[in-house]
């Protein structure tokens, strides 16, 4: 029993330094817009858009890992006219933690977009991060084989554990070009909207030191191309919305591809904007060679909220009982709506 709980926790500890190694990502990757590209701060047809995120992870393993980021961010300098140049201005935090040392990783970035009209349809975004993250974990929370006494685990023995892990700070310099076409055929009842947005990010160009116990090493570059687009059905009260992402660091990549099929329940006033538009989306991701994941999205006005469930379908499952993980997202924007807003 003994000896089967402590392969238990070393396995727990290896698995947590293995995983920050890598990024973090949220299933519900077009809803983390700063952390796929600093290039889309600020690109959005509003005022001010926050986002707060929350995941759990692999909850068949106990405490594994539990992810929140929110993030906020605006235009600036652009005026009342839409083919005006201007800046997109941002900040994003997330903390990630996982096992019962609570080893993780916090981080904040402030990011700064350059956004220019290329037409009247379409914008062209570059964008910069600039922030810092902190590696940290409580070793005295982990109890060990040798703590045991009989009857307990008793943490005042010493566990002649070398567990000489330090907190430390890092700088963090990414960037990313971003491109939105935007069209669609306007009518008093809605706009029909076509728009399409594509991606390149570079996270961590400065390749930050990372320590582990008397281990250094320079954290991977990472490379995300991403996709993302929304196409009303001409004549009916559905749209599709198809979502891509590849995220490659180091020898680690990833591939995601999703859609989702949404339902209009109700217009918006596109004069006064006292009543908003509703909608209802059902969707799925798939991450290859590791999660299918079902969607539900609802929005009204200025507010969505969306639901989503990895089910592990790789060799992991075999552990995890394909429990993957839960995920919640919500975004407030201020939009810019009623035509008397905008005058």
């Amino acid at each position: 029993m003994i000896k089967k709980l402590q392969v238990l926790i070393v396995f727990a500890l290896l698995s947590a330094v293995s995983g920050f190694a890598q990024d973090i990502h949220f299933s519900q990757y077009d809803d983390t817009p700063q952390l796929i590209n600093p290039g889309s701060t600020g690109v959005y047809n509003g005022y001010v858009r926050a986002i707060a995120n929350y995941k759990n992870q692999w909850m068949a393993m106990g405490n594994a890992y539990n992810t929140e980021a929110a993030s906020i961010d605006f235009p600036i300098l652009k005026g009342k006219k839409e083919n005006r140049a201007h800046l997109g201005l941002g900040l994003n935090f997330f903390n990630d933690k996982a096992g019962d040392a609570k080893i993780g990783l916090t981080a904040g970035n402030l990011c700064i977009a350059g956004i220019l009209p290329v037409t009247r349809l379409s914008v062209l975004s570059l964008g910069l991060s600039a922030g810092a993250g902190q590696f940290k974990a409580d070793y005295n929370a982990l109890q060990w084989a040798t703590q045991y006494d009989g009857k307990g685990f008793d943490q005042t023995i010493n566990s002649n554990e070398p567990l000489a892990f330090t907190s430390y700070v890092y700088p963090d310099i990414s960037a990313g070009i971003y491109y939105e076409y935007f069209s669609g055929k306007n009518t008093m009842a809605r706009n029909e909207q076509r728009r399409i947005a594509i991606g390149f990010a570079y996270y961590h160009i400065n390749k930050p030191e990372q320590k582990y116990f008397t281990a250094i090493e320079r954290m991977y570059s990472k490379y995300v191309v991403s996709f993302n687009g929304d196409f009303d059905v001409t004549g009916s009260h559905f749209s599709v919305a198809p979502t891509f992402a590849c995220f490659i660091q180091g020898k680690s990549n990833e591939f995601d591809l999703g859609v989702a099929l949404r339902y209009r329940m109700k217009n918006s006033t596109k004069v006064t904007g006292f009543i908003t538009e509703s909608g209802l989306a059902l969707g799925a991701h798939y991450r290859f060679g590791d999660a299918f994941i079902p969607q539900l999205i609802y929005d009204i006005g200025n507010f969505k909220i969306a639901l989503c469930y990895d089910i592990n379908i790789s060799t992991y499952a075999q552990v995890t009982h394909k429990n993957g993980g839960a995920e919640i997202s919500l975004k407030y924007i201020i939009m810019r709506g009623a035509k008397w807003q905008d005058k």
